[in-house]
């Protein structure tokens, strides 16, 4: 389906549901003047923003007007939420589209932690590179990318459940991660003697982060259980420990069941997507 006809299909769709096209683009996280340019066929919309608005107007597209792929479609989704739009989007295509990835990209992270721990710690103490600098970048790249699709999945529980908490300290997790990813890399081709005092901003930085991460997993234990509340007071405990400076290694082991707990909450909310409908979660004992 190309233009005129797909602006005309759009206007049908919506003007059968008695939707207004401002209505249209505040759920679809659209200017109104772009919605009006797509219903004349001035422009084509981009394939996330088809899916979109098709996806509001609960229309299935058998056959695509254009190309597009998943990883689109997740990324366009993370961009509405972090725009605030958070109460118009499908729990269904959040939980397929994001989430499924989410606990997957939680296990890498997990286990490629240890790898960069490691590293790190021999980098540090004895400047040892026993990897290779091209290795060790590849992998700080990684585990940033697989930090983005984990904590994203807490982004989108969050704002499913309007947890603006843990939505803000999983965003602000994202960019942290991303930013130190980034100097450690680039210090490897200078004489970084504010390494120090860097580690110090690390360790402050996670542990303020670490405690307001843990109140936003607190509130999740309505819907996800002891997993939550265990996963959120460990946090806490752990942030304490990172703002000490000289205890932060105890807030590093403590990262490891936390993120244990993290990774089955996501888990929790791939096989239970209507948890995500603000719907209490029982445990069986």
């Amino acid at each position: 389906m190309n233009q005129p006809e797909l602006g005309l299909k759009i206007a049908e769709l919506r003007k059968a549901k008695g939707i207004t096209q401002e209505e249209l683009a505040l759920n679809c996280n659209i200017n109104v003047r772009t919605i009006q340019r797509i219903e004349t066929g001035i422009v084509a919309p981009r394939s996330f923003t088809l899916n979109l608005i098709f996806s509001y107007l609960g229309y299935k597209i058998e056959q695509k007007p254009v190309s597009d792929t998943n990883w689109a479609r997740v990324f366009a989704y993370f961009n509405q939420i972090i725009n605030g739009n958070f109460e118009n989007i499908s729990s269904h295509t959040i939980v397929n589209n994001f989430i499924k990835y989410s606990w997957i990209a939680g296990l890498a992270y997990f286990l490629l932690g240890f790898a960069v721990a490691g590293l790190d710690f021999l980098r540090n103490k004895d400047n040892l590179f026993i990897s290779g600098k091209i290795f060790y970048i590849v992998l700080k790249i990684i585990i940033t990318v697989s930090a983005f699709f984990y904590l994203g999945g807490f982004v989108v529980i969050g704002s499913k459940l309007k947890n603006h908490v843990l939505v803000i300290s999983s965003i602000i997790t994202i960019f942290t991660i991303t930013l130190f990813s980034l100097y450690d890399i680039i210090s490897l081709f200078y004489n970084s003697i504010e390494k120090q005092t860097i580690d110090g901003a690390k360790s402050i930085t996670f542990g303020i982060i670490g405690i307001v991460f843990g109140i936003g997993l607190l509130r999740l234990a309505k819907y996800y259980g002891r997993s939550a509340s265990l996963a959120g007071i460990i946090n806490i405990i752990g942030g304490c420990f990172y703002l000490t400076l000289i205890l932060w290694f105890i807030g590093v082991i403590l990262t490891i069941p936390a993120e244990i707990l993290e990774i089955t909450i996501l888990y929790i909310a791939f096989k239970n997507p209507k948890l995500l409908e603000n719907k209490p979660y029982k445990e069986h004992n």
